[in-house]
């Protein structure tokens, strides 16, 4: 009897616990996003409509990055059912035909083709009548014609099968990459819009700031004398705080900081939000809350 001899099996086992290896991974992997703001570009934080359209911006390939995560996890999960599925259909072949050789081997001591009956012809010859001993050995010829053509088959659908595992495999390859693409996106995505989030709130306050010198016909202090302005009041330390009841760069008391939008003391704000409360603060009174240095931004 044949022996269900290990070398007849495919040899694509290993994928599937590299596959399992691949998942893994995929969650792990670091990296960069699809793209960066230039280097040398500021955050528009007095441009409300490009701080807008940096947040869309953001938000978009946010959500892009998470739908292609979903899609392609998805389509990698199918794909590695579909591996396995291709690899146990191989498997199953390979045991049908080492079991029809097992069978062949039992029924069939000596060829048919070579006209010898060996350890069959006792059995042959103790039938009553020759016909009998000729239509057991038609049989038994068409029997190992069967299994030879069945073996054909069977090697036929082996290369098919295999065939197609590996353009399985391959695609699980690209789908992968694709999965490590979003994943070390997907961090520094959620990071780009926090920090557009950020921008747009400050750009938002200058653009309360920009309605109301419209609406004023106002006049903005130039970068210069908001310099001086910041000297004369605190040396342009923003964050001082002089234990007077005045705090940051702009030296706003608490009840005017929280009229601009301020919350928190205003030494705890970040410059850049300092700055913005501070030209709608002008925006809205002129240069009168600085009574002594506001001369600087008549």
């Amino acid at each position: 009897m044949l022996r269900n001899d290990a070398s007849l099996r495919p040899a694509r086992w290993g994928w599937l616990a590299a596959l399992a290896v691949m998942a893994g991974a995929a969650a792990l992997a670091p990296g960069a996003m699809a793209r960066e703001l230039d280097g040398d570009r500021q955050p528009p934080y007095t441009n409300h409509r490009l701080a807008q359209q940096d947040l869309v911006w953001a938000e978009e390939n946010l959500e892009a990055a998470k739908s292609r995560l979903a899609l392609r996890t998805e389509e990698f999960d199918l794909l590695v059912a579909e591996a396995a599925d291709l690899v146990g259909a191989e498997q199953n072949l390979v045991n049908d035909v080492i079991e029809s050789r097992n069978r062949a081997a039992e029924l069939i001591v000596v060829s048919y083709m070579t006209g010898r009956f060996g350890a069959l012809s006792a059995e042959l010859l103790a039938l009553e009548h020759l016909i009998d001993a000729l239509y057991l050995q038609t049989l038994l010829a068409a029997r190992v014609s069967a299994i030879a053509n069945a073996y054909d088959d069977y090697e036929r659908l082996l290369a098919e099968a295999g065939d197609q595992l590996i353009l399985v495999l391959d695609r699980i390859e690209v789908v992968h990459r694709d999965i490590q693409l979003a994943n070390r996106d997907i961090p520094l995505l959620e990071e780009r819009l926090a920090d557009a989030r950020w921008v747009a709130s400050v750009a938002e306050i200058h653009g309360e700031a920009d309605a109301e010198f419209a609406r004023r016909g106002r006049r903005d202090p130039t970068p210069a004398q908001w310099e001086a302005l910041r000297q004369c009041e605190s040396s342009g330390n923003y964050l001082v705080n002089t234990g007077n009841g005045y705090y940051g760069a702009y030296q706003f008391d608490q009840p005017t900081w929280e009229s601009v939008g301020g919350s928190g003391r205003p030494h705890w704000a970040e410059p850049v939000v300092q700055d913005a409360r501070a030209r709608l603060l002008f925006s809205r009174r002129g240069w009168q809350p600085w009574p002594i240095c506001g001369r600087y931004l008549r």
